[in-house]
């Protein structure tokens, strides 16, 4: 057995260990972590700043507060969030797009924290605190769980294309799968509508 053959079969059981195992949560806050420390150095760009698909509305412009404003684009955002990762975790190949999400929705967080504390200075530090915090903890959450489960099928397909577990039928199945996506969408839901209230009810008592 040559050399080339004895690391072939050490990297198939990496992957298939990462298949039958998910990995921790706090692996994939790493990545939005980093995302986080790339926004911020991107709101010294006025553009990135704006541009509600950087910032992914969280960021809120005042001027426009309306909840059901807020809980559509915010929805709208970790939906297809969601669903991407999904979509990419049918692949075999779709782990780096499951990161790459990751990294997105860290960006979107940093670059609207980081905007708001450049604009207004200490100001900030309330409106981020009830705006902006709760729902980027709720949403990395949501966006983490959704990767997970993008890299946990992707590596069980490669696997499965190399002749490991081809076996064994995946547990739970499609249905399992169905039902993992619409309850993350339900959360976010959830979260988008408590986000709209908390913003209009914020900006209502800080007359803004």
């Amino acid at each position: 057995m040559n050399i080339i053959s004895v690391k072939g079969m050490i990297f198939m059981k990496k992957i298939s260990t990462i298949s039958e195992k998910r990995t921790s949560l706090s692996v994939y806050m790493v990545f939005i972590a980093a995302g986080i420390a790339i926004g911020a150095f991107l709101a010294k760009v006025p553009f990135c700043a704006g541009n509600s698909i950087i910032n992914q509305y969280f960021l809120t412009p005042y001027e426009a507060v309306n909840p059901y404003y807020i809980i559509g684009r915010t929805f709208l955002f970790s939906a297809a969030i969601i669903t991407a990762a999904f979509f990419f975790g049918a692949s075999a190949v779709g782990q780096p797009f499951g990161i790459s999400l990751l990294i997105y929705r860290g960006i979107g967080i940093g670059i609207s924290t980081s905007s708001m504390y450049i604009s207004m200075g200490s100001a900030a530090i309330i409106p981020v605190t009830v705006t902006v915090l709760p729902k980027a903890a709720a949403f990395s959450l949501i966006t983490a769980l959704s990767v997970r489960e993008n890299v946990h099928n992707s590596c069980l397909i490669f696997s499965r294309c190399f002749g490991k577990g081809e076996q064994s039928p995946v547990k739970g199945g499609l249905k399992l799968w169905l039902i993992k996506y619409f309850v993350l969408i339900i959360l976010s839901l959830i979260i988008s509508s408590a986000d709209g209230v908390i913003c209009f009810l914020f900006t209502s008592v800080s007359g803004n």
